[in-house]
């Protein structure tokens, strides 16, 4: 239906969906943790800068929060949770980091993304931007202060691998075998913590 025949009652209820749209879209139910473990529920969004956006009910204004109060924040889609932590990295100030797989040894993600250049189609014509998405995996012992980064380059993969679990024989058999091609990282991290970490 064209906009301009839209009546005043039909457009009002396109743009009240819209903005319910909206503002669903911006939050997601979620459990928020402190770092003394006091826990609320709500509803969340994680932003770009480290920061919480958090509201115990959709009506209410979200508050700013950061790593100075919180420590985890859990978002339950349906199928599983998805939490984010506040992590340290040596000297860095605490990061939000995706939580893959916890334990003594934990595996820990940090979605990106950016915009490949235009590049040109041909005939003088330019093809039009795409947006790429990333994502980079880093291993932390709890008794350690850097993180081992897990390598995206496929030739230093295995290499770096065998650095991250150099004090664990069970899952460097793994890595060395031609058998690495049947784990996924969070099985080897799986691997690691059941047979060289300890209980999480």
């Amino acid at each position: 239906m064209p906009l301009k025949s839209l009546s005043l009652k039909s457009f009002v209820t396109l743009f009240l969906i819209l903005l319910a749209a909206k503002v669903n879209g911006q939050s997601t139910e979620a459990r928020l943790i402190l770092l003394d473990s006091t826990e609320f529920e709500g509803y969340a969004k994680v932003l770009k800068n480290n920061k919480i956006l958090f509201r115990m009910d959709l009506e209410d204004e979200p508050d700013t929060w950061t790593s100075e109060q919180v420590r985890r924040i859990e978002f339950d889609n349906g199928f599983k949770i998805i939490a984010y932590e506040y992590v340290k990295f040596g000297e860095s100030r605490p990061g939000l980091y995706r939580v893959i797989e916890p334990g003594f040894l934990s595996l820990y993600a940090i979605d990106d993304s950016y915009w490949t250049p235009n590049t040109p189609v041909g005939n003088g014509l330019m093809g039009g931007s795409t947006k790429v998405a990333t994502t980079s995996y880093f291993l932390k012992r709890k008794d350690q202060i850097d993180p081992c980064p897990v390598s995206r380059n496929k030739k230093m993969w295995k290499k770096r691998l065998l650095e991250c679990f150099e004090d664990c024989p069970e899952v460097k058999e793994i890595i060395l075998s031609d058998r690495v091609k049947e784990y996924d990282i969070e099985d080897l991290v799986w691997n690691y913590n059941e047979y060289c970490g300890g209980v999480p």
